[in-house]
């Protein structure tokens, strides 16, 4: 699984170089949407036969859209952020990575300039599809389970009669997926769903969903691209852009350099002997909201991670990479 343990690293990296320092110059700082260049919006009072035209705010246009397709790395930059404001959808980061190979080496620096093409130009990521086919079929076999990547015994979970059924999750647009009903109701402080997974908290900062790894990988059962299958189970997309609490092996890029990012597993794993390498089902890629020093982390702990989960499928070449991001997250590591 070095292949794979590689395409990990390459994006934790490339979430490495979040913060940078320089000056802007004259680069100009307006989004287009992710298909076209946003046109000059006039705002004045509608004809009987002419309805008004949106304003910028009202079609979704950011005040603080980049429209340039270069910029100029600077102090308090996110790749996150920057994908937000360049294609309308901070999930989008892992293409900035694609376009600027140097992110991912971690070469690039503050003040340095990176590209923002549209993202019909930016060039899919040459990986190849053979030695992660093989990279795959090894965790398979030392899982001992092909059709899911987390082994379970699912139980079920009785609902009362007549508890409130919940719409969570079939409004979220999930890039590269559809969102297909399931079965969410109301127990309590609770949410039960498809009566297979109990989900406590309210989704919110204060008061997260705790979730299970089970529940993340159960996005197996209808989210496998390689297969030609596309569907995000609602139980998963209900998640999507909810603050979430889960355990789990936190793994922090190589180093020696303060870090705001790390990666969470369900299994311990060192990158080389130890452990069960992850898959994009048990694994989040996460940005914490302070830098960890050096002096705080080890190459491999356990701890609990609170932050806003964002499902967000990576796909090479229909090869699912990673599927789950958490932002605005805090780490309390156990020692």
């Amino acid at each position: 699984m070095k292949y794979v343990w590689a395409i990990i690293g390459g994006l934790l990296a490339a979430a490495g170089v979040l913060l940078f320092r320089g000056d802007p110059g004259s680069v100009s700082r307006a989004r287009p949407p992710a298909a076209t260049p946003p046109q000059a919006v006039e705002t004045r009072p509608a004809t009987l036969d002419e309805p008004a035209l949106e304003t910028a705010s009202e079609a979704g246009i950011p005040s603080d859209a980049i429209e340039a397709k270069t910029w100029i790395l600077t102090d308090g930059d996110t790749l996150p952020e920057l994908a937000r404001r360049r294609y309308g959808d901070e999930r989008l980061w892992r293409r900035i990575v694609d376009a600027n190979p140097k992110l991912g080496s971690g070469d690039m620096k503050l003040g340095d300039e990176i590209l923002l093409p549209d993202l019909d130009d930016i060039p899919e990521p040459i990986i190849d599809a053979a030695a992660l086919v093989a990279d795959l079929d090894s965790g398979r076999e030392e899982r001992g389970d092909e059709e899911s990547p987390v082994a379970s015994t699912r139980s079920r979970i009785e609902v009362p009669e007549g508890a409130p059924t919940l719409d969570l999750g079939l409004d979220r647009e999930i890039p590269e997926a559809t969102v297909t009903p399931g079965s969410l109701v109301q127990d309590g402080d609770s949410i039960i769903a498809d009566a297979e997974f109990r989900i406590r908290g309210s989704g919110t900062e204060e008061d997260p969903y705790l979730v299970s790894w089970e529940l993340l990988a159960s996005a197996a059962d209808g989210y496998r691209p390689s297969l030609g299958e596309r569907s995000m189970v609602q139980r998963v997309a209900a998640l999507d852009g909810q603050w979430v609490q889960i355990d789990g092996y936190v793994a922090f890029p190589l180093g020696g350099a303060d870090t705001s990012e790390l990666l969470v597993m369900l299994n311990q794993w060192d990158g080389c002997c130890i452990g069960i390498p992850p898959t994009p089902y048990d694994a989040i890629e996460v940005s914490l909201v302070e830098a960890v020093p050096p002096g705080q982390r080890h190459s491999i702990s356990f701890g609990s991670l609170k932050g806003r989960l964002l499902v967000s499928p990576y796909l090479v070449e229909n090869w699912l990479v990673g599927l789950y991001l958490m932002d605005d997250a805090t780490v309390r590591l156990e020692s």
